[in-house]
C-alpha cells in the first residue's frame, strides 16, 4: 500500500509550466529523492503533496493522518521561542502546554538544540535553524515527511545526522519520505529510489546505484555537475 500517490499532476503559474504530467508513489519505509537543477518544479511538487498549494490538473492521494514538511529555509516565527516554535506542529494534539513543551524539548535534544530551547529564531545559525525545522517536522511523530533540502547549509556532520534520521524515521517508524535535494551524499545514503526532474517532467527515474551508473544525458550532466548539456538551455541565460 502506497502512503502518497501522485498521478498525472499538472502545475502552471501564469504561462509557465513548472510540472507536467508528473506521477509517483511512496510506500510506507520508503525514500525517494528528487533531483534536478534549480527552479524545475521540486518544491512546487512537495508543497502540492503537502496541500499547501493546488494542482491544476491530476490526483494526489494521501493514506495517513499525520504529514509534516521540512522547509527549506526552516520558516519559523521570529516571536516564538525555539521550543514553542517546535510545539506548534502539536497544536491539534490533545497534550497539554507543558507536555506539549517537554515533547518539543525531546525532539530539540535529538537534533542537539536543547540548550537552546529558550532562544528565538533570529539568535541562530542558519544551521541551527534549519535543525529546530527539522525537529518541528518529527514533534507529532508523522507517517510522511516531505524534506525541501534538508541538509543544504550544513556542514558534513550535521547532514550525515540529518540523513542519519531520516534513515532512522523510514526504517524504524516506517515513515514514507520523499526529499528533495542537490546533495550526493543525501541521495545515496537515504534514497531507495530518484526522480529527475527538468521542465516539469520527469526524465529518468530509478535506484540510487542506477543512478549514479547511467548514461542518461540528464543524469550525467547532474552527477558530474558539468556546464554543457540538455538542463543548460534557459537555465544560463
Amino acid at each position: 500500500m502506497s502512503l502518497i500517490e501522485v498521478k498525472n499532476v499538472t502545475k502552471s503559474f501564469n504561462d509557465l509550466k513548472v510540472l507536467d504530467d508528473v506521477s509517483l508513489s511512496v510506500s510506507p519505509g520508503e525514500c525517494i529523492a528528487i533531483v534536478g537543477p534549480s527552479g524545475v518544479g521540486k518544491s512546487t511538487l512537495l508543497r502540492i503533496i503537502a496541500n499547501l498549494e493546488t494542482s491544476d490538473s491530476g490526483i494526489v492521494k494521501i493514506s495517513a493522518k499525520r504529514i509534516s514538511m521540512v522547509f527549506q529555509y526552516s520558516a519559523l516565527l521570529n516571536s516564538y521561542t525555539v521550543a514553542e516554535n517546535v510545539a506548534l506542529a502539536l497544536h491539534e494534539s490533545k497534550l497539554s502546554n507543558k507536555e506539549k513543551l517537554e515533547k518539543a524539548t525531546e525532539k530539540l535534544k535529538l537534533v542537539g538544540l536543547d540548550k537552546y530551547i529558550d532562544y528565538f529564531p533570529d539568535q541562530l545559525s542558519g544551521g541551527q535553524r534549519k535543525r529546530v525545522g527539522f525537529a518541528r517536522a518529527i514533534a507529532n511523530e508523522p507517517e510522511i515527511i516531505l524534506y525541501d533540502e534538508p541538509t543544504s547549509g550544513l556542514d558534513p556532520i550535521l547532514s550525515t545526522l540529518i540523513e542519519d534520521y531520516i534513515n532512522k524515521l523510514a526504517g524504524q517508524f516506517k515513515v514514507a519520505s520523499i526529499v528533495v535535494t542537490h546533495q550526493i551524499s543525501t541521495i545515496k545514503r537515504t534514497a531507495q529510489k530518484v526522480i529527475m526532474l527538468f521542465q516539469g517532467k520527469i526524465v529518468w527515474s530509478g535506484t540510487p546505484n542506477e543512478f549514479f551508473a547511467s548514461n542518461n544525458s540528464h543524469v550525467k550532466q547532474f552527477v558530474n555537475a558539468e556546464v554543457k548539456g540538455p538542463m543548460s538551455v534557459g537555465l544560463l541565460e
